[in-house]
């Protein structure tokens, strides 16, 4: 219950952080789940599950370079392209 939890509150902070990173944590959460779902698993209930796994450890770690991405690039861009003083 609290995983399941845990998942809709990274998928609601995604959404809600759209315009800071959260299209990188959805990205992250796709590539995490379709990584793990072709996996070892014996049966599908098992890979879906593994796939499960797999988007709930990468969708925070996409949020944040998702986040990097969005706000930090433009002030390191801005810093390097500033005129000496």
């Amino acid at each position: 219950m609290l995983s399941v939890a845990a998942f809709a509150g990274m998928i609601a902070l995604c959404v809600v952080g759209w315009s800071y990173g959260g299209a990188g944590g959805l990205i992250g959460g796709a590539f995490g789940a379709l990584t793990r779902l072709g996996g070892r698993g014996l049966d599908w209930g098992e890979r879906l599950g593994n796939s499960y796994v797999g988007a709930l450890i990468w969708m925070p770690l996409g949020l944040l370079l998702g986040g990097v991405y969005a706000i930090g690039w433009p002030y390191l861009e801005a810093a390097l392209n500033a005129p000496p003083q």
